[in-house]
């Protein structure tokens, strides 16, 4: 080796030792022959030597990975996000993965070897699902959003009020989401409120208004329906959620719903006094065990 390509290899190593995202160095055959952690302080690769990146990342990865792996031989760099979780990567879990990270890997040729680049992106992505700014929609589910329901449902009562009608607002929350994201991943909660989303969005009459109102809770507004009817669409929702459970890798993740129900009372009721009923009772229901609807008390 020229004294130029050892000077060369260390500048290389010395500017990969700077950067935050943890470098993977691949034989021809994808084989792990050395690396650098950056940033990722969790992970401990030393482990990996040796092994191929197909055995390493879970079974969801793996077409990802070899798409990158073909185009990266003609096309260059290639990228792709992967939600990657310890139970499902026991070589990474083994390495230091103790929780469920998205990571952005990057794939390059190098020589006869490879270049894998995992970027952890899981606090952009957290970022991502709570940026709704100053748009009609949630960005995860496609629902409108809070900001837009409340003018919504304000005039919606007020008609109600002058012409005296009736109307209702159910809020439903997805119960134990927090825990469902610690054991299987932002994904995991993700799915079940997009796939919610779909279903009210099917079960829901024309005039009826579907809105995502935090970060785990639903509310769909009703005209023309009373404190009976909505307790009954309610259980349709809980049916939903009973018999829709998504699935994580291989698994089949099965979850419930809590649903408060408010109903309009008379010409003082407003659309922010309906729905901090319906907040309360959504907690009694939450509280009583879950899974289950409650409504304004006759």
């Amino acid at each position: 080796m020229s004294v130029d390509s050892s000077l060369a290899i260390t500048q290389l190593d010395a500017l990969v030792s700077t950067l935050e995202e943890s470098v993977l160095f691949l034989n021809e055959e994808t084989g792990v022959i050395s690396y650098s952690i950056g940033g990722n302080h969790w992970l401990h690769p030393a482990s990996l030597l040796g092994k191929p990146i197909l055995e390493i990342f879970p079974e969801s990865a793996i077409a990802n990975l070899k798409g990158m792996l073909d185009k990266a031989a003609t096309d260059g760099v290639q990228s792709v996000e992967q939600l990657v979780r310890p139970e499902s990567a026991p070589l990474l879990k083994a390495s230091g993965l103790h929780e469920p990270l998205w990571l952005r890997l990057i794939m390059a040729r190098s020589g006869n070897g490879w270049v894998l680049v995992l970027r952890d992106v899981s606090e952009q992505k957290r970022l991502s699902r709570k940026s709704g700014g100053q748009s009609q929609r949630d960005i995860l589910t496609g629902a409108y959003n809070r900001r837009t329901l409340m003018p919504v449902i304000s005039q919606a009562i007020a008609q109600a009020q002058r012409y005296d009608w009736i109307c209702s607002i159910l809020v439903v929350d997805v119960d134990n989401l927090t825990a469902i994201n610690d054991q299987y991943g932002w994904d995991a909660g993700d799915q079940i409120l997009q796939q919610m989303v779909r279903g009210l969005d099917k079960m829901k009459r024309t005039a009826d208004f579907l809105a995502r109102v935090s970060d785990d809770k639903l509310a769909l507004f009703l005209p023309e329906t009373n404190r009976e009817q909505a307790l009954l669409a309610a259980n349709r929702v809980l049916n939903l959620a009973r018999e829709t459970p998504i699935r994580v890798d291989d698994l089949q993740v099965s979850f419930s719903v809590s649903i408060g129900a408010a109903t309009l009372l008379g010409v003082e009721d407003s659309a922010e006094q309906m729905l901090a009923r319906a907040e309360e009772n959504l907690m009694v229901a939450s509280q009583s065990g879950g899974n289950r609807a409650e409504g304004d008390e006759l």
